[in-house]
């Protein structure tokens, strides 16, 4: 069974601020952007501090990277979700979601 990984700033110090980035499953490298994108868009958001600057930091990085392409996202009422695309039909997503950041 996968063990999913939390990522946050500081010394494992959380305050109501801090960013809280899970990843749920295996993030499928099938293209050499994808782990650009997706290190990009961690270290984005582990460089917000509130729901605001999450999407306008998400809204950047959707602008200069790839990241429609490859990925499906979007928010919940405290958490911000993403999903990897299917290479084979880039509509469809895989099943369970890659990555989810709590607010």
């Amino acid at each position: 069974m996968f063990n999913p990984t939390c990522v946050s700033i500081g010394a494992g110090h959380n305050t109501p601020q801090d960013m809280n980035v899970i990843i749920e499953s295996l993030i499928f490298d099938f293209d050499d952007k994808i782990r650009a994108v997706v290190l990009d868009l961690i270290n984005r958001i582990l460089l917000t501090r509130n729901e605001t600057e999450l999407r306008e930091t998400v809204a950047v990085c959707a602008e200069r990277t790839d990241l429609n392409k490859f990925f499906l996202y979007g928010y919940g009422k405290h958490h911000f979700w993403v999903k990897q695309r299917l290479v084979s039909d880039p509509v469809k997503t895989f099943d369970q979601r890659m990555m989810i950041v709590n607010f």
